[in-house]
């Protein structure tokens, strides 16, 4: 199978210390933040990030594809600073229209003026109408000019975009310029698949908290659906991760979770790359076949009529491949 392709211990999760902030009285506990779980080298170089910008109002950018929970970045970094007992407010451009969005962001009563004291998020900052990006490009420099000047505001500003400053060409000037201009104090999200190390302790924290949720009770991730889970190349990240596991979650009683209990494209799409040495496709695909019609047996408990329905063939066109496969050597395992 190609899942097999990788052969990777597993990690047994760790608990996480709290983060002590860089000059700040309070103590912030990160167990409930899914951006903040993983012994990775990334993780620990988030948490300093936020460390150092809490103690500072720049504004900041965080610079990762979809999914990677940078409004929950956002909040953190709100919590850990000296003003987080004061407003936050997230911004979702997505949901809004440009005249909309342009009101509620510099109107007379919009965010940027009520909350002087305080947090806003804005996702998306690349990709706002380009007069928006020149309000805040304006913005930016006049904060900026009152700091060098004496008069820092109180007030912090959070942006988010998918866009990496290095894919930004001349085309969009302006973009460039506002990523230019906030790089100083930027943080690049890698993607759930760059930091595969981090998923044993992810998936184990949102189970449960799935779990709890949907009073569940206790799942347990067996250690061959924990491999196919950390081989998977994560496009939507947590929330693809999350998705899933709450999928398999509410649909059983408490029980071990295994790989037949993931989706068919996770469970058989988890070859990242191909290794320097090759593959045996024809073995692979052999392989993969294998695996569907043990499965569909397995659901079916040993009915071939209802299996081949199942897999859209035709029941003797199953019997010969039962045929074949026997002649291999191979062993269905279909209890269930």
């Amino acid at each position: 199978m190609a899942n097999e392709a990788v052969d990777r211990k597993i990690p047994t999760p760790q608990p996480r210390p709290a983060l002590s902030l860089v000059g700040a009285p309070r103590v912030l506990s990160l167990d409930n933040y899914e951006c903040f779980i993983g012994p990775s080298t990334h993780i620990a170089e988030l948490k300093e990030f936020i460390s150092i910008q809490a103690s500072q109002r720049q504004p900041a950018l965080l610079i990762g594809e979809r999914g990677l929970r940078q409004e929950q970045i956002a909040r953190v970094l709100h919590q850990a600073s000296e003003h987080w007992a004061q407003p936050f407010f997230a911004v979702n451009a997505h949901s809004l229209t440009d005249e909309a969005l342009h009101n509620l962001l510099f109107g007379p009563r919009g965010v940027l003026e009520t909350c002087r004291i305080g947090t806003i998020y804005i996702n998306e900052l690349t990709r706002l109408p380009l007069l928006l990006q020149q309000r805040f490009a304006a913005y930016l420099e006049e904060q900026r000019w009152r700091a060098r000047s004496g008069k820092s505001s109180s007030q912090r500003l959070v942006f988010a975009t998918e866009w990496n400053p290095a894919a930004i060409t001349a085309e969009n000037r302006l973009a460039y310029g506002l990523v230019e201009l906030l790089r100083p104090h930027s943080f690049v999200l890698k993607s759930l698949r760059d930091r595969s190390e981090d998923i044993p302790y992810l998936t184990n924290h949102l189970a449960e908290r799935i779990a709890r949720a949907l009073n569940k009770g206790t799942h347990e991730i067996t250690p061959g659906a924990m491999k196919v889970l950390m081989e998977y190349a994560w496009e939507k990240n947590i929330d693809e991760l999350e998705a899933v596991l709450e999928s398999a979650i509410s649909c059983t009683p408490p029980q071990r979770i295994d790989e037949t209990l993931l989706p068919i494209r996770i469970r058989h799409a988890t070859l990242k790359s191909i290794p320097t040495t090759g593959v045996d496709l024809p073995q692979l695909v052999d392989d993969y076949e294998w695996a569907l019609i043990e499965t569909a047996l397995r659901q079916t408990g040993g009915n071939q009529t209802k299996a081949s329905v199942l897999l859209g063939l035709r029941v003797q066109t199953l019997n010969m491949k039962l045929k074949r496969f026997a002649e291999q050597n191979r062993v269905l395992n279909i209890a269930r």
